[in-house]
């Protein structure tokens, strides 16, 4: 695992702390790695898709979201905050300018810091960009139940008629709500929902790595070592005893997780992202960033005519398609196609911005 060559906590005006960390060659051109979500954090897996004696790369966990501070916090939370807090961070570490890598809701961060602060990037890398519009939002809380229909009754399971016909007001509803049952409930059932598209999407190929890369709050956290609790002897706890607890701790801790992440999440989504499209798309006109598209054609989470809208706003964009590519980067396709691609950017003769498709 490599070892941070800085890290720390950024103080922002109104309260939040950001955890980030550097990695790689603090000479080399600068990437910062947007997560997904919102809601969920950094990893470290992130840092296989660079040769880090190329990259400085920079992570860091958007408000609320992982070691940031306060955890779960819905204050000053929205898309505006988040790209004042790139902008502070670059500048906080004395970077020039900077590659922006951004998948799924990272993508669109992406773009929306991209309409404030062009001069800031070298390139955008763009994967299985989400759009917060009502075709994407209606997809996946809707219309993907023809694909995963086990999944979707389990999500929808203690809904009623009316609430089926509008599952993401109604899971925002229940875990921006007071009833801390229903808000576990919740973040539960759409964690669940989640991890059983993405299973689905993988179908037919290997899978493990996916299930091995899902990280601790999207997993169901069944101990395989429940049994009856015993003592030596003396009284003491046996080593069973000290493994229950230990286990049990981890399940709470994963469910909070869990739970903060989905209410960060639902806080977004129920305002589209704080962030008007249209307006979005056409200050996109004047951004002149070179820009990489990636999108997976088994897509399941992100249909594919975000990108196709993309192209019609963003003047310098190249559109790779990723054969096969699902959604995640736990996706060998994917996971390639994003290595491929920092590995030509990093080319003294292509650099950013020089990026022609292949």
């Amino acid at each position: 695992m490599s070892i941070p060559i800085s890290n720390g906590y950024l103080q922002t005006p109104d309260g939040h702390q950001l955890y980030y960390a550097e990695f790689g060659n603090f000479r080399a051109p600068a990437v910062v790695v947007l997560h997904g979500g919102p809601g969920s954090s950094s990893n470290a897996g992130m840092l296989d898709w660079f040769d880090l004696r190329h990259w400085r790369v920079v992570l860091f966990d958007q408000r609320g979201s992982g070691k940031s501070l306060p955890t779960g916090s819905l204050e000053h939370n929205t898309t505006g905050h988040l790209v004042a807090d790139m902008e502070q961070l670059r500048l906080h570490l004395a970077i020039p300018a900077w590659t922006v890598v951004g998948g799924s809701w990272g993508a669109c961060l992406a773009l929306a810091y991209a309409t404030r602060h062009a001069a800031s990037i070298d390139h955008l890398v763009l994967r299985g960009t989400f759009l917060p519009s009502r075709l994407q939002l209606d997809w996946f809380f809707q219309q993907l139940q023809a694909l995963v229909p086990q999944a979707w009754n389990s999500l929808t399971q203690t809904m009623n008629d009316l609430e089926k016909a509008a599952v993401l007001p109604t899971l925002a509803d229940r875990l921006l709500g007071d009833d801390q049952e229903k808000i576990s409930d919740a973040a539960q059932r759409w964690s669940h929902y989640e991890n059983a598209i993405m299973t689905a999407m993988m179908a037919g190929r290997n899978t493990q790595q996916t299930r091995s890369e899902q990280t601790a709050d999207t997993q169901s956290g069944r101990n395989p070592d429940a049994q009856a609790q015993t003592q030596d002897a003396t009284g003491a706890p046996s080593q069973n005893d000290n493994r229950n607890r230990e286990s049990e701790s981890s399940r709470a801790q994963a469910a909070e997780r869990t739970v903060h992440k989905y209410r960060i999440q639902a806080h977004y989504l129920r305002h589209a992202g704080f962030i008007d499209l249209p307006a979005l798309l056409e200050q996109l006109r004047e951004v002149q960033v070179h820009t990489t598209l990636l999108h997976g054609t088994h897509d399941w989470i992100c249909p594919a005519a975000n990108v196709h809208l993309l192209q019609r706003f963003l003047p310098r964009a190249e559109l790779h398609w990723i054969p096969g590519g699902t959604h995640t980067p736990a996706d060998p396709l994917i996971r390639a196609a994003l290595t491929d691609t920092m590995a030509r950017l990093s080319d003294p003769v292509i650099g950013p911005g020089n990026l022609t498709c292949q």
